[in-house]
């Protein structure tokens, strides 16, 4: 497994990039932690408010959203979820457990890939590094 870790401003761009793909049928939402809703329900509106909500919490962070990139090898076959339980793990082994996030299966890769959108800011307001 490869990991890309991109941190940066904009939470709606890590989402509207990823929904993008969903639109256009080469992404699939395949999973979520931290909302009330399933996947399939949630509306793009739910999925961006969540995570700002948080971010709005620490106005002084200069980075609030964390795109993160797993790619697996070629030819590895990995079921949707078995992607959702390695994001799950990954995401407690960096220290975001208890973060909103959002699992998306990229279909446009030549290997296996997800993505994971989410902000390093807590629910107290703290950043994780």
């Amino acid at each position: 497994m490869v990991a890309k870790v991109i941190s940066g401003k904009s939470l709606i761009g890590a989402l509207n990039y990823n929904e993008h793909k969903v639109s256009k049928g080469a992404a699939v939402l395949i999973g979520e932690s931290g909302y009330l809703k399933k996947p399939c329900d949630l509306t793009f509106h739910e999925k961006i408010n969540r995570l700002t909500s948080l971010a709005d919490l620490n106005k002084r962070a200069g980075t609030n959203a964390i795109h993160i990139s797993l790619s697996f090898a070629v030819g590895e076959h990995l079921t949707p979820e078995t992607m959702g339980d390695i994001a799950h793990e990954y995401m407690g082994r960096i220290g975001f457990e208890g973060q909103p996030y959002l699992v998306y299966q990229h279909l446009d890769a030549a290997q296996p890939q997800m993505h994971i959108v989410t902000t390093n800011i807590t629910a107290t307001g703290h950043r994780i590094s």
